[in-house]
């Protein structure tokens, strides 16, 4: 599979979660890399997100799956605060 990976709060140090899916999908054989928009086809791409007030990713992403997550895509301002969104993570 070829992975792509997107931190989208441009981070001057590592985000902990991609680099944990990056080991992995690595361990399993897959080719991962940063993802580009002009980098053709991906299988599946991770898009990270730590803080709330980071814009998100607004480009189209060529990849038949997107996994969005993080605590920035969980928390969002309602009357001036910020809430945790929660979600089952039943199916």
């Amino acid at each position: 599979m070829k992975i792509g990976l997107i931190d989208v709060d441009h981070h001057n140090f590592p985000n902990l979660a991609l680099m944990k899916l990056s080991a992995w999908h690595k361990a399993q054989g897959d080719t991962v890399t940063w993802y580009d928009m002009f980098g053709g086809h991906f299988d599946r791409v991770y898009v990270s997100k730590v803080f709330s007030f980071s814009e998100d990713y607004r480009y189209p992403i060529d990849a038949d799956e997107v996994i969005r997550g993080g605590s920035g895509y969980q928390i969002r301002l309602e009357n001036g605060k910020e809430v945790w969104n929660r979600i089952s993570l039943m199916r």
